[in-house]
């Protein structure tokens, strides 16, 4: 089997660049939560938070109208928070005890199973305008970006050689990425420098080490398995492609653009295995890109330059500065160290759920 970078060098006579960018509204990122309470068998909570679960149960549990204290059984990370917790509370109204609180009369299970769901549908890339007409989204602080993937979904990094390159002029795709089971996650979070970031395909010394390892202070909540770490640098592009559901005339894209040094991680919470036992990491291809994959990928390389340059990394190309997992998940410091949020913050990513 070719390599799929192979296909995708050169492009096709017929497309039509787009040149126009959508800067990515900017977010934090929060959970949707599910917790339950000895004290109200049968029910469950579910909210959104962009505290740790645990502090959320915790100021819960100090009503004094609660006897007992709040679990925290699941919890979503998201950059969506809101829309999330939105869907989940529709496909539960059924089963929705008070129309103006937040408790539902459904086993933990489904619950846990509907936010779950609903993940894929918040997160996912139909919740992103799609196609060849569709404007690159500009990464840069603030703007975090957690993806829900489906298996065999298709990520083309794209890096442009620059005005002073002596291999040409133009975009190339530098590497391809497979999604391995329903419901993994990448993430794409910018840094404040080079250094920080780390990339498992060329070798960095930190490149295997999960950045979030744990999703709780106490570190007994699991942030999946790690699969994939990759570095992005400025005028980087991340090409997203699915054609799930098997139609392979047809497929769904989606084109980021990194405006400063960014973080991606990939993880999984089904890891799938080889013949031999080991992971499928992001870097491993089991499939080889469809025909309307490699069409839609011929079209991003024929955009205009990125609005951001940097030349891409070599191994250790820039001096490592690892950093601590409070500072990729803030969340993650204790409430009072925290920094006070911006008053131009919008006041709709600092609300809980009720």
């Amino acid at each position: 089997m070719r390599h799929p970078v192979e296909l995708l060098v050169q492009p096709s006579e017929n497309v039509s660049p787009f040149g126009q960018t959508t800067r990515m509204e900017g977010s934090d990122v929060g959970f949707v939560y599910v917790l339950t309470n000895p004290a109200m068998p049968g029910l469950v909570k579910i909210g959104f938070t962009t505290d740790l679960p645990e502090d959320r149960a915790a100021a819960l549990s100090r009503h004094p109208g609660v006897p007992l204290s709040f679990t925290v059984e699941f919890r979503a990370l998201t950059t969506r928070w809101r829309a999330l917790e939105k869907l989940v509370h529709r496909y539960l109204a059924d089963a929705r005890v008070n129309p103006k609180r937040e408790f539902f009369r459904v086993p933990v299970d489904r619950a846990i199973e509907t936010v779950r769901e609903c993940v894929l549908d918040i997160d996912g890339i139909d919740a992103w305008v799609t196609g060849a007409s569709s404007r690159p989204h500009l990464i840069g602080d603030p703007q975090r970006i957690s993806l829900a993937l489906e298996a065999g979904d298709i990520f083309v990094l794209l890096s442009h050689s620059g005005l002073s390159s002596s291999h040409g002029f133009g975009w190339q795709p530098v590497d391809v990425w497979q999604a391995h089971a329903n419901g993994d996650q990448l993430e794409i979070i910018p840094a404040a420098r080079e250094g920080e970031t780390a990339g498992f395909s060329i070798g960095d010394e930190l490149g295997a080490q999960d950045p979030v390892p744990h999703l709780d202070r106490e570190r007994k909540v699991s942030n999946g398995v790690l699969l994939g770490r990759e570095r992005l640098t400025p005028g980087d592009r991340v090409l997203w492609l699915s054609d799930s559901g098997n139609v392979v005339e047809k497929c769904k894209s989606v084109l980021f653009e990194a405006l400063a040094y960014c973080q991606v991680v990939y993880r999984s919470w089904t890891p799938q295995l080889t013949t031999d036992g080991h992971p499928l990491l992001l870097n491993i291809l089991t499939r080889e890109p469809s025909p309307a994959m490699v069409a839609a990928s011929q079209h991003a390389i024929a955009l205009p330059v990125p609005r951001a340059w940097a030349p891409r990394p070599t191994a250790q190309s820039a001096p490592m500065d690892p950093i601590t997992p409070e500072r990729w998940l803030p969340q993650l410091r204790p409430r009072a160290q925290r920094k006070k949020k911006s008053q131009h913050r919008s006041t709709r990513n600092t609300r809980h759920g009720a």
